[in-house]
């Protein structure tokens, strides 16, 4: 028997809780994707429920329905054409009164909504008290209430949902004063006069707000007759500017439901987060507070990551010795050498840094759910107007810490289309997780334990610094254009939930997996092929040791031979040809670094006298070259152009082939110059 399938819609104000609850309710059991013809991300996750398929969408965070903005236009036009059997708005309790104006908004689009009063906790602890059933009667709704990030609350949402499949309830009707309301049914009248599919009262509205959605679609008549009536009523209601009618309304409206249903009782003159953010906005504090916590994120990060680290380690290691035992003593075996060499050496070389990478997403997503990550922008706000950006552009170039593809993804939130191109176009400086394997690789190898944590953050904001000067660089020359002030609202400090941190690290991490699994697989053999082929003639190697063999067919294959060509180029810096040929590998990915350099070395290496995993390429690097070397090549990654995803992103979120091409060559220039220049400081 097929199940039967009820289409959800999860619509809020950004900061609510709107993703935790999407989270709460669908598990790890998401896709993502992009709505047809824009760049807003959709998210789309199935779960199945007392016999049903409940198919649930999470809208982007909006603050209104009127289309302004590619996220507004997408959630209005999800719920007016895709008609979702339920729309579920999720409330914050603590700002019922800014978060019910998208309320009204929705219903007046005549859909079944149930709304979701989130933060009940944190209401109470500022001496909130809100009376659901009183709520529910004012705006003809049904009401729950519950705490997204404690999934309190979400089964009785869902029962609702299938009962509302079910019973199929009339749509509310918001309780306009009648004036408006007779005027919003003469227009709908001559709407449905001119087009039936048009007479709609969300459509109507549309017009007194001065829309022009539409206006294309009808007559010179119609639309003169539906101007007459928007301003007999702006001359009715003593409005100067008719847009204005709604708004007011809607407000008047707001206030008086949210007088009726809201009881307020003894507390504090500043609440918890209050308290808080007293110390992490305050004005001197703000900054040192922000560097700190990065600090000491950083510091865990390490210290949780090298135990594992070696663990993975030393299982790619028994697992290449494994493998190597069906083979022979000195066997030469090509099938052998695809094997142990190209896909466990190279494939494993990058896995085996894959705890840094999910515990750098861990910390993203605890700073994120804590509240914290939106005080970032606020914090950084003052600053990145300085180079012609806000504070928003700032939490896609955090996110960018973790991976540029959904960090350019994010730079839809920013209004201003110039600053949004700048942002993106600067967001590979911010140091992603694929950067991550070779910084460790070369700091545990020439750097003291004890500044380790230290030399990291120095690399991030080192990022960050090449990030800001070219920002502004672009703001004042190719992205000419005005400001937009930030407009951001601030949720209230919660204790993360281990299951959202959860949901958001691996939706996270598991494109790091997917690249390890696909694109660095691929690659580590395209690689093993260049590092094997062709083949030195086994007569000249007779007389030579097992390593003089090995560095002869090194440097005879295909990669050796672009590495030699290469090599003057980076000679320069300190590099030979084996950096040459790994920094040509890191252009495609930038863990590819770590895959190509680990089969060289492999190639140049006794079995006697491996070590296990990363402990290996260590000995080697400190073996051939120098602290001076190490930091050129930090900075070359660290600068360096962007992987083939972002390049594939941010052609799609640009939508030209210029961009992307200008961002590729350009920052392998920077990184290139950089690394010149860091060589020669430190020599």
């Amino acid at each position: 028997m097929v199940n039967k399938r009820i289409k959800i819609a999860v619509a809020g104000n950004p900061n609510v809780g709107k993703s935790t609850l999407f989270n709460a309710i669908t598990g790890t059991n998401q896709h993502v994707g992009n709505y047809p013809g824009v760049t807003v991300e959709r998210k789309e996750g199935i779960i199945h429920f007392k016999g049903y398929d409940l198919v649930v969408t999470d809208l982007p965070g909006i603050y209104s329905m009127n289309a302004f903005s590619p996220e507004e236009v997408v959630s209005r036009n999800f719920i007016a054409e895709e008609r979702p059997d339920v729309v579920i708005n999720i409330v914050d309790v603590s700002n019922l009164e800014k978060n019910l104006y998208l309320t009204l908004q929705i219903l007046e689009m005549k859909v079944p909504v149930i709304v979701f009063l989130n933060m009940t906790d944190k209401a109470e602890k500022r001496g909130l008290d809100i009376n659901a059933e009183t709520l529910e009667k004012e705006i003809e709704t049904l009401v729950v209430t519950g705490i997204a990030r404690e999934k309190k609350g979400i089964n009785e949402l869902l029962e609702k949902c299938v009962d509302i499949y079910e019973n199929k309830p009339l749509p509310a009707n918001v309780p306009y004063s009648e004036k408006v309301k007779k005027f919003i049914s003469r227009i709908k009248e001559l709407l449905i006069a001119e087009n039936p599919d048009f007479g709609k009262d969300w459509r109507a509205i549309r017009f007194i707000e001065g829309s022009n959605i539409d206006r294309e679609s009808l007559s010179d008549e119609t639309l003169d007759k539906i101007d007459e009536v928007v301003a007999e009523l702006t001359l009715e209601t003593g409005h100067k500017i008719h847009s204005m009618i709604m708004v007011q309304e809607r407000y008047a409206l707001i206030k008086n439901v949210v007088r009726k249903a809201t009881l307020t009782g003894e507390s504090g003159v500043d609440s918890f987060s209050e308290k808080i953010d007293n110390i992490v906005l305050h004005p001197v504090f703000s900054m040192p507070v922000f560097l700190l916590t990065l600090f000491t994120l950083f510091q865990a990060v390490f210290m949780l990551g090298e135990p594992l680290e070696g663990f993975l380690a030393s299982f790619f290691d028994r697992l290449g010795n494994f493998v190597s035992s069906f083979w022979a003593e000195g066997s030469d075996s090509i099938i052998k050498s695809l094997l142990v060499e190209g896909i466990i050496g190279g494939v494993g070389g990058v896995l085996v840094f894959a705890p840094y990478i999910f515990l750098v997403f861990i910390a993203i997503s605890f700073l994120e759910d804590s509240g914290y990550l939106a005080r970032v922008a606020v914090i950084m706000d003052k600053w990145m107007s300085k180079i012609g950006l806000s504070g928003k552009s700032f939490m896609p170039m955090i996110l960018g810490f973790g991976c540029s593809v959904p960090a350019v993804m994010g730079a839809r939130i920013i209004e201003n289309k110039f600053e949004r191109l700048a942002t993106i176009m600067v967001i590979p400086f911010m140091s992603c997780g694929a950067r991550l394997p070779v910084y460790l690789l070369l700091i545990s190898a020439f750097i003291p334990l004890k500044f380790q944590a230290l030399t990291l953050l120095a690399i991030y904001l080192t990022g960050v610094g090449f990030a800001i000067v070219f920002a502004k660089l672009l703001r004042l020359t190719v992205f000419k254009g005005e400001e937009n002030p930030l407009i951001v609202e601030l949720p209230s400090y919660s204790r993360p939930s281990l299951r959202s941190i959860w949901i958001l690290t691996w939706s996270r991490g598991k494109h790091f997996l997917e690249k390890a699994g696909t694109l660095i697989l691929f690659a580590s053999i395209v690689l093993w092929v260049l590092n094997t082929f062709p083949k030195v003639d086994k007569e000249d190697t007779l007389n030579v040791s097992g390593t003089e063999a090995a560095m002869m067919q090194a440097e005879y294959s295909f990669s050796g031979r672009i590495g030699k060509a290469l090599e003057p180029a980076f000679k320069i810096m300190g590099g030979d040809w084996k950096i040459a040929s790994s920094f040509l590998a890191s252009l495609a990915a930038k863990e590819l670094f770590i895959s190509q350099i680990s089969i060289l070395f492999a190639m140049d290496a006794n079995d006697a006298e491996k070590e296990e995993g990363s402990l290996l390429l260590q000995q080697k690097f400190k073996e051939n070259y120098s602290l001076a070397t190490a930091i050129a090549i930090i900075l070359f990654i660290l600068l360096a152009a962007p992987c083939i995803a972002t390049f594939a992103a941010v052609k799609i979120e640009t939508n030209s082939w210029i961009w992307p091409t200008v961002q590729y060559g350009g920052m392998t220039a920077i990184a290139y110059i950089a690394a010149i220049i860091g060589y020669l400081i430190f020599s």
